[in-house]
């Protein structure tokens, strides 16, 4: 765990280091407002990096600092509940205290061999890397962490763990975002093994293009991210099938795809049911390269999971293998959170230009529209307002641009980016201190993943939302308006199917389903032909939409280079969507588009009640359980109703994820009985012996230790020198409650603790029957726990001795 200081260090070092080089007023004394707060509130004008000009002087009261201590000294003011923000002053309080309420967990040997990290952040964590590394194959994992928890991780060690067997094999990542690609890939650059990742975008330059694939055919490429468009594009298409099949197609070409893992996966719901279909066809990406191998593996990652979304992803990527969810189930409560709306646009600038001057750096101001974002942006940097270390990352910013600002963001450049959600999904900076929201978000996962921009690095971190709604804007009516959009009324739903269906061609049936290739050009009777990516656009919503209702399944993309560039090959599920305008299968059609339309509209009643009045209910907590409705968590502490009420932030938040795991038994070594063994360690103590019994225990087979508490890490750094590849290590403390272990070689260090020792006996007896795997039970034969002798109750096989364990699992061989 970092020290209360650490992140403090951390952003008074940045805030000096980008004090050198600005020139501006406005930006200069921003940045002189941050140092300030965190050194406590006061700082010596001695203490600059030089002495302020007349025009900064001039300009104190407009970031809320005064003179002090007979003009020698500054000093931060800031007045409550100012432009009615609900309490931004207390808000922009300091406080040096670590926010993350949940523990970091144990490392794992494998963690430490292919990494740099000490530990995990989460247990969550944990338990995903430990979940994707015992995946069967064919399978496919579903993980939501809270964002800044270390869900890129899993690719990371996944591409290492398979190079360290094929220096070939490589893994592919679907992002949606450009500027995450290029996050990802900045960040994968400088990691050892993984230094030749490389990102594919639509804005990758042709030449550039080739190189890149090139490299990845000949598996060079460890990770390759692209966007769903890209994947999905015939041109790439190909030269994923072939990485994916097992063997070589010609001389050369060593990647070998073992994994497909898609980030935000929560995407492929919101934005795939509308403006990015792609993202809904991702699993005709998935099966056709499992028709390739069908031992390809899929992960999907995400922090937010409504049930809308974890429905649709389980129906779409299960296909016929098996399938595990693991969920951390706790909210993220660093940020202090200050919520306000206005009737009039002119207010909301007001407190605006209030808020922004005085707003921690680095800062993130999001938009919805694109429109709102160069407005902002403008503002900001005009002459009366001054900014200069500002940039402006939307849809219409360019692909140079773009690489330009996320590079610069990283390299602290930048203090302010204004953006719409195009920049920020998983873009991992750690000490980004604010973030605000200038608009309302279409609900409340948008608005939980952006505000998760901020303070990942344990650290105190403001998250505002300042809206309007009143006579001449709304931007609660425009939140309604994107929430509900996508959903295509019933009698256009049948007539654009009609034109579907009458452009149809090469249909033929296999088995009892009819396939067909649809062209997505085809146009609905009394439209124009000429209607081109708008009505192509809605085409795709349908059949999205019929495939979420069960009635088709869009099938694997052309694998031709030179197929047709708009058209789905489906399969038709429910015949009845044949016969025309059936009113059975329309009305089902009809029936799941409301359901889904309902849906939506209720969280987002939800979710704007809690922001118009966010005096009255703990907005952080009641996001978090639109989002996850079957997570109870405590109230935050930090947000408007909270600091009302005198609630406290909660000391300590459980993550879960541990108590999932695999049916499947992971792969044997050794021939170890698959049953409960009594080992007699040599040393009972596990001090001076701790080193030859996990040699020994990973030479017999053995992949996963539960040792006692203090041991977890000793126990892992020796898990990186032994028999074993994973190494997987618990402290005791982990294994409680529904936690287990994974199904695997496993072994049991008894603790000295008396109360702790019978309660592992008790968990002991209930694996009796859950596990396929060989389990040893390392502990003197003679102990008594619930009055009875060790060697009375935990093996009907006799003690083994330690040094008999390699002869009995016919390891000894192997070891030497």
């Amino acid at each position: 765990m970092q020290r209360a200081s650490g992140w403090v260090e951390s952003s008074i070092a940045r805030c000096a280091r980008a004090l050198a080089s600005v020139t501006g007023a406005a930006d200069r004394l921003a940045l002189i407002r941050s140092l300030i707060r965190l050194r406590g509130g006061r700082i010596d004008l001695s203490d600059l990096d030089r002495p302020l000009t007349l025009d900064e002087f001039a300009l104190l009261s407009r970031f809320g600092l005064a003179r002090t201590n007979s003009d020698r000294s500054l000093r931060t003011i800031d007045e409550d509940d100012a432009h009615d923000l609900n309490g931004l002053g207390a808000a922009l309080k300091f406080n040096p205290a670590p926010r993350q309420a949940y523990e970091p967990a144990s490392p794992d040997g494998v963690l430490l061999r292919l990494t740099n990290h000490s530990r995990y952040r989460a247990v969550t964590q944990k338990a995903a890397t430990r979940a994707m590394l015992t995946q069967p194959p064919g399978s496919g994992l579903l993980v939501s962490m809270p964002t800044g928890s270390g869900k890129s991780l899993l690719f990371q060690v996944a591409a290492n763990y398979e190079r360290e067997i094929q220096s070939g094999a490589c893994s592919i990542v679907i992002t949606p975002t450009i500027a995450l690609a290029l996050d990802h890939e900045r960040t994968l650059c400088g990691m050892p093994g993984l230094e030749r990742s490389k990102a594919l975008t639509g804005d990758t330059p042709p030449a550039e293009t080739e190189a890149i694939i090139n490299d990845f055919r000949r598996g060079q490429v460890p990770i390759l991210l692209l966007s769903p468009e890209k994947a999905l594009g015939p041109s790439i298409l190909q030269y994923l099938v072939e990485a994916a099949t097992p063997h070589s197609v010609e001389y050369g070409l060593d990647a070998r795809l073992t994994h497909i893992f898609v980030d935000e996966a929560h995407i492929i719901e919101s934005w795939g049911r509308s403006f990015r279909p792609d993202f809904q066809r991702l699993p005709g990406l998935l099966a056709r390269l499992r028709i390739a191998n069908p031992e390809i593996r899929s992960v999907l990652l995400s922090a937010t999971l409504p049930d809308s979304a974890r429905r649709l992803l389980k129906s779409g990527w299960k296909l016929d293998g098996a399938w595990l969810e693991v969920d951390a189930r706790v909210p993220r409560y660093e940020h202090d959170v200050v919520v306000a709306h206005y009737k009039w646009e002119s207010q909301r600038q007001t407190a605006l230009d209030y808020l922004v001057d005085r707003a921690p750096r680095p800062l993130i101001i999001y938009t919805t529209q694109i429109a709102d974002a160069n407005a902002l942006y403008a503002r900001l940097t005009d002459a009366d307002r001054g900014y200069a270390r500002v940039a402006l990352f939307t849809g219409d910013t360019g692909s140079q641009e773009r690489r330009r600002i996320v590079e610069d963001w990283a390299r602290d450049q930048i203090d302010i980016v204004v953006a719409t959600s195009a920049f920020g999904l998983g873009i991992d900076k750690a000490d980004v201190r604010s973030v605000i929201h200038a608009c309302l978000p279409e609900g409340p996962a948008r608005w939980y993943q952006e505000i998760g921009r901020a303070s990942r690095d344990n650290g105190q971190g403001l998250a505002a939302c300042v809206f309007v709604e009143g006579p001449a804007l709304s931007d609660v009516k425009q939140a309604y308006s994107l929430a509900t959009a996508g959903w295509l009324t019933r009698e256009l739903a049948e007539e654009r199917w009609m034109g579907l269906l009458k452009a149809a061609s090469n249909r033929r049936y296999v088995d009892e389903y009819l396939q067909m290739t649809l062209d997505l050009d085809a146009f609905r009777e009394g439209l124009r032909p000429t209607a081109g990516d708008w009505n192509r656009g809605w085409n795709m919503t349908l059949l999205t939409l019929m495939q979420r209702a069960g009635v088709l399944r869009v099938l694997s993309v052309p694998t031709e280079g030179d197929q047709p560039e708009f058209t789905w090959k489906i399969e038709v599920r429910d015949s009845r969507a044949l016969s025309g305008f059936d009113d059975d299968i329309w009305q089902q059609i009809s029936d799941f588009r409301d359901a889904e339309l309902a849906e939506a509209r209720a969280d987002l009643d939800t979710f704007v009640a809690v922001m118009r009045h966010p005096d009255r209910a703990c907005v952080t907590r009641t996001a978090f359980e639109i989002i996850e409705p079957r997570s109870f968590t405590a109230p935050c502490g930090r947000c408007p109703a909270c600091r009302k009420n005198g609630v406290n932030p909660p000391i300590h938040l459980a993550a879960a994820g541990l108590e999932k795991r695999w049916s499947d038994t992971f792969p044997l070594r050794g021939s170890l009985p698959a049953d409960v063994l009594l080992v007699t360690p040599l040393d009972p103590d596990f001090e001076l012996g701790l080193p030859n019994l996990i040699k020994t225990l990973t030479g017999a087979g053995v992949e996963q230790i539960v040792v006692p508490q203090g041991l977890a890490s000793r126990a892992a750094e020796l898990m990186v020198h032994s028999g074993t590849r994973l190494g997987l290590v618990l402290d005791e403390r982990e294994w409680v409650g529904d936690n287990q272990l994974a199904n695997m070689t496993s072994a049991i260090l008894m603790p000295t603790d008396l109360l702790q020792a019978q309660v592992m006996l008790d968990r002991i007896g209930d694996l009796r029957s859950k596990s396929s795997a060989p389990l040893l039970v390392v502990a003197r034969p003679e102990r008594i726990l619930r009055a009875r002798r060790l060697d009375q109750t935990i093996s009907r096989y006799a003690p083994y001795a330690e040094d008999q364990l390699l002869a009995l699992a016919g390891a000894e061989d192997a070891v030497r």
